[in-house]
């Protein structure tokens, strides 16, 4: 991991961590769910690959972005920037219910984007891992659905909770400002991926992959350690 990765990451723990103890002092229940949840979340790919050094081959795809530092990176700005939206740390400011109702914009960007890489990687590491030979318009087509599919479930998702949850409710032209601002978000992405090569390159092997569990390779032809 680089050095201005590890301190990105460890400013958006210390950024949630404040947020977290401010939503103890006077948040919502929901605000603190989430302050805490995104506070857990910063944490669990360092302990996957403590708990979990040498990954199974067959399973790889599904964890790999837990072993990337840059969708760790990206996934800490993205968490950190979104738990500051909902309650700026020590000012009892709710952002987006109470001051600009647009704070969720930059939420919804940033999180096309994260979850656009995670699901890209996870697709292109299941094509080199499992020898499918996939077409990179291919790679991208199939990860470009599975964000979108997913965007438009979270907004019914947030319609069906609005009974219980009333904060929840937004307009139609709201839930469509959201759907195209992951989509912003994946355009992003495919500009760090093919101009940047960060947080990965589709052509190059896995950046520092882990040691594979010599065990689990079986009939998949591949080295011990992940290739290309």
């Amino acid at each position: 991991m680089k050095a201005w990765e590890k301190a990105v990451i460890l400013a958006a723990r210390t950024l949630v961590f404040f947020g977290l103890i401010s939503t103890l002092m006077y948040g919502k229940f929901d605000q603190i769910i989430a302050a805490a949840a995104g506070f857990v979340a910063l944490f669990v790919p360092s302990i996957v690959r403590r708990i979990y050094p040498h990954p199974s081959r067959r399973i790889w795809p599904w964890i790999s972005p837990f072993y990337n530092d840059g969708i760790y990176t990206l996934f800490s700005i993205f968490m950190a920037a979104h738990i500051t939206f909902l309650n700026v740390p020590f000012v009892h400011l709710d952002l987006y219910n109470q001051v600009w109702g647009y704070a969720d914009v930059p939420s919804h960007y940033l999180g096309g984007l994260v979850t656009w890489v995670i699901f890209n990687e996870v697709v292109l590491e299941s094509s080199r891992t499992y020898n499918l030979n996939w077409s990179h318009r291919r790679i991208i087509g199939i990860s470009f659905f599975a964000l979108l599919l997913v965007g438009v479930v979270w907004e019914f998702f947030e319609v069906a909770m609005q009974p219980a949850m009333p904060w929840l409710y937004e307009s139609l032209r709201n839930k469509t400002q959201d759907v195209v601002m992951e989509v912003l978000g994946f355009l992003t992405g495919i500009l760090l991926v093919y101009r940047l090569e960060y947080p990965y390159s589709m052509i190059k092997p896995f950046p520092n992959g882990p040691e594979l569990k010599k065990s689990s390779v079986g009939t998949l032809s591949s080295p011990e350690k992940l290739r290309g």
